[in-house]
């Protein structure tokens, strides 16, 4: 029997994020009372009733806003109190969609849909879209694909949105998103599926490597 070599080689591209390189870590706070960073507010009273002398503002200390004094008098005085949280971007996505085919025998036939899961980790909306896809030949065969979203890693099995699906070339395009705010628990995590299903005909002959492929394009919203 002859043996084929059907090497489906898929991967992530994006040039939008830095995903690889920033680990597996947590949420890390770090906090900045200083005058620098947030003013200098001051409220001062000299004298009493008419007499007095107020005198009540803050000291700009960047561009971060103004933590001043409003509605001063010589008996009262309230102080902004303005704190501001700067949520940095975090994207990690682990893993391949890549596969090979080892094939014998003859003959048309059809292999179960093979599955590859990616872990993604995210407190940014994310879109997935195919794009590049082709086929091997209309009279070899043809791949079928899916691309779909689950919550968690590994997949706690509630899908985030729609299962899209498509053809050879007729996948590019297709496009999954996720929304951490709506649609994550609350560890950030998602599961990006990838399913192929290789059918092939008998003109796919013996001794031959066969190689399709794609990207999965990443996209920060």
């Amino acid at each position: 029997m002859n043996l084929i070599k059907l090497a489906c080689i898929s991967a992530l591209a994006t040039a939008t994020v830095a995903a690889m390189g920033q680990g597996l870590t947590t949420r890390i706070f770090t906090y900045d009372g200083t005058q620098g960073t947030n003013g200098l507010a001051t409220w001062q009273v000299n004298g009493d009733g008419v007499n007095a002398a107020v005198f009540s503002g803050y000291v700009a200390g960047s561009t971060y806003g103004q933590n001043g004094v409003s509605g001063s008098s010589y008996t009262n005085a309230q102080f902004l109190e303005q704190t501001l949280i700067n949520v940095s971007t975090y994207v990690y996505i682990s893993g391949n969609f890549g596969g090979v085919y080892n094939v014998q025998g003859i003959g048309t036939a059809s292999d179960i849909t093979q599955t590859n899961d990616v872990e993604v980790r995210t407190n940014r909306t994310l879109s997935f879209t195919a794009s590049g896809f082709y086929g091997i030949g209309v009279n070899l065969g043809h791949v079928d694909y899916a691309i779909s979203l689950f919550q968690d890693y590994p997949s706690n099995g509630v899908q985030i949105g729609p299962t899209i699906t498509g053809t050879d070339a007729g996948f590019n395009g297709s496009t999954v998103y996720v929304n951490p705010g709506a649609n994550l628990p609350a560890d950030g995590r998602a599961t990006l599926r990838l399913t192929r299903t290789l059918n092939l005909s008998q003109a796919a002959v013996g001794g031959q490597t066969y190689t399709v492929a794609g990207f999965i394009a990443v996209g920060v919203n």
